[in-house]
This record gives C-alpha cells, sequence and structure tokens, in this order.
C-alpha cells in the first residue's frame, strides 16, 4: 500500500508541475499577444489618422465646392443723386441708393467718400441702410468727387462715382 500511496504523491507533482507550467506558458502567449496587438496598434494609429484627415480635408474641399457654386456672384448696385453743380457754403444733398438682388449687403463694407480734385479725402462715412441721405457743406470751389462703394456678403463688390462743381 506504501507503494500505491507514494505513486500518487508523485503523480499529483508531476500533475502541480505541468499544471504550473501550462499556466506560465498561457500567461506567456497572452502577454506576446497583447504586446504585438499593441505594437501593431502603434504602427497603424498614424496610418489611421493621416486616413482620417485625408477624409476630413475630402470632405472640407467638397464642402468648399458646393459653398463656391451656390454663391451668388452678382454684385450689389449702387446709385447717386446729386446736383452737377452748387454754389460755394450752400447745403448739398446727396442721396445714396443702394442694393443686393438677394438682400444680403454687408453694411460693415459699404462706404461713400468725397474727394477734392487733389484726391484729399473732404468727407467721408458708412452706409447703413439701403437708402441714405446726406448733407454736405462745401466751403470751396472745385469739383469734387463722391464714391459710393457697397458690398454683399458673398463678397462682391461695386464702386460707382458722381462728379459735382463747387462755383461762386
Amino acid at each position: 500500500m506504501k507503494n500505491f500511496y507514494k505513486n500518487q504523491k508523485g503523480s499529483m507533482a508531476v500533475y502541480a508541475i505541468v499544471t504550473v507550467f501550462t499556466f506560465i506558458f498561457v500567461l506567456s502567449a497572452l502577454f506576446y499577444s497583447a504586446v504585438g496587438i499593441r505594437k501593431r496598434q502603434l504602427l497603424t494609429m498614424p496610418k489611421v489618422k493621416e486616413a482620417y484627415e485625408k477624409y476630413l480635408s475630402s470632405k472640407y474641399t467638397i464642402y468648399e465646392a458646393e459653398v463656391e457654386k451656390r454663391r451668388d456672384k452678382v454684385p450689389p448696385e449702387a446709385s447717386i443723386n446729386v446736383a452737377s453743380t452748387a454754389k460755394v457754403n450752400t447745403n448739398v444733398t446727396v442721396t445714396i441708393n443702394i442694393s443686393d438682388n438677394k438682400d444680403r449687403l454687408d453694411y460693415s463694407k459699404c462706404s461713400y467718400t468725397c474727394n477734392k480734385a487733389d484726391g484729399s479725402v473732404y468727407k467721408s462715412g458708412s452706409l447703413s441702410s439701403e437708402v441714405n441721405t446726406i448733407t454736405i457743406n462745401f466751403n470751396q470751389t472745385g469739383t469734387y468727387t463722391i464714391t459710393v462703394s457697397a458690398s454683399d456678403l458673398d463678397q462682391n463688390t461695386k464702386q460707382v462715382s458722381s462728379n459735382i462743381t463747387i462755383t461762386n
């Protein structure tokens, strides 16, 4: 009976050793797989990021092309109503009309200037509505040029000018 007992203890020891080695082998295989997966992730992440950036840039390019197709290409209209001559030291009324085909005027870029014949600015200002009435008092004789610049939200611009001669 002692032999049987010894054999059973021996086989239990072999079983325990094989189990431990199997456990270590399985753990090392899992660790090796995890390290390999992580290495492949680190190698593919720049490629995935690059592909994603290309995808986004292509979407942005398509979006820009769509915006450009839909963009209004018609400049706004502008007109100046002013007398061609006036006397010195009298108030001259200037009526400025601006409009856009899609009612999308960019008033932050709509303005007028009144220049002397030498090119210096006599008076300037911004336009805040479609119909603007401005009063200018000219204190010197000469020819003045009134220029209106109108712009819409699609960056279309138009400039018109009109001359007024001031006499004694």
